[in-house]
């Protein structure tokens, strides 16, 4: 694997050319299967406090089916859009009193599900089962259209 730590989840490309791993380390790792797109691997960090450091699991990556851009879902109770051709994070969400455990995409990518509720990514704690509950978010298209890539070639004329 790529990357150092346990692998939380997997996702394939809404284009099936390679997948995307998220691990218990805050990491995402992005792969290609043509050796042409080698150059196009990387890794990022995501799901971390700036405050204080810390570093919360990748719960699930999901790809969306029509613009190939992506959400993690993490132990620190975020969920983000990513456009992995930019490298760059499109929004991030404020985050919530629990871990977002699982989320998916509608069928047509209008509509984003999400549960949140305890992940025991802080093993063994007596809990009450407070918090749990399930979210659907309307996908606005700005949210997850990839950005327009800058041109080397100057302005258009």
């Amino acid at each position: 694997s790529p990357l150092r730590h346990q692998i939380r989840t997997v996702a394939l490309f809404h284009d099936l050319k390679g997948y995307a791993i998220g691990s218990i380390e805050g990491r995402v790792h992005i792969h290609h299967y043509a050796e042409a797109d080698a150059k196009s691997n990387f890794a990022f960090k995501c799901h971390r406090d700036p405050n204080n450091q810390d570093i919360y699991a990748v719960n699930q990556i999901v790809f969306h089916p029509t613009w190939g851009t992506f959400c993690t879902v993490g132990s620190d109770g975020t969920f983000n859009f990513w456009d992995k051709e930019a490298k760059q994070r499109l929004r991030g969400f404020p985050r919530l009193q629990n871990s977002i455990s699982s989320a998916d995409f509608s069928y047509d990518g209008d509509v984003f599900g999400y549960t949140v509720a305890y992940d025991w990514s802080r093993g063994y704690e007596p809990r009450s089962g407070e918090g749990e509950s399930t979210w659907l978010h309307v996908v606005q298209e700005s949210e997850l259209r990839p950005r327009q890539r800058r041109s080397s070639q100057g302005p258009p004329q």
